[in-house]
């Protein structure tokens, strides 16, 4: 046995590609919405749009807050499309596709309840050009008339 010293966080072990990867600015997107009327399924809610650059969406404390919206109804929270690079040779030329479900997938939100996204860990770091539109997208029945939804994004920028 040899004592070793791990050091994750050295230029050679190349962890440190970006500033959030170091010294990061811990930021939210906060917002309340309660509805004047029925939306029906595919209604969207715009939840707010991360700046450009290096952006890592934080899990643990990222929530939603609903009313109840009534049996089988169900919430998936993603992104729009965005500009990832300037390389007009790429394949995708820099697009990054829209994804309806990359935050978080069919949370129930029939009962009212405070919901952690701390469970579906799938997309958390962001890079692009001119920002990133969060949306939530509603499944499994309408977004009731005076439903509410209140939600906090946390995530790091620098």
């Amino acid at each position: 046995m040899a004592i070793v010293a791990f050091d994750p966080l050295s230029a050679a072990a190349g962890y440190l590609k970006r500033p959030i990867d170091s010294h990061g600015k811990l930021r939210y997107i906060y917002g309340k919405v309660v509805a004047a009327t029925l939306g029906d399924i595919g209604s969207t809610i715009n939840m707010g749009k991360l700046p450009p650059g290096a952006v890592r969406f934080l899990y643990p404390p990222a929530w939603i807050l609903v009313s109840a919206w009534g049996a089988a109804r169900t919430l998936s929270i993603g992104h729009s499309a965005y500009r990832s690079k300037q390389d007009q040779a790429a394949l995708n030329d820099g697009i990054e596709p829209a994804s309806v479900n990359a935050l978080a997938s069919a949370l129930d939100v029939s009962a009212a309840a405070r919901i952690a996204l701390s469970a579906t860990l799938l997309k958390y770091d962001f890079y692009s050009l001119a920002g990133v539109d969060i949306v939530a997208t509603v499944a499994g029945g309408t977004f009731p008339a005076a439903g509410t939804i209140e939600w906090l994004i946390p995530y790091l920028y620098e």
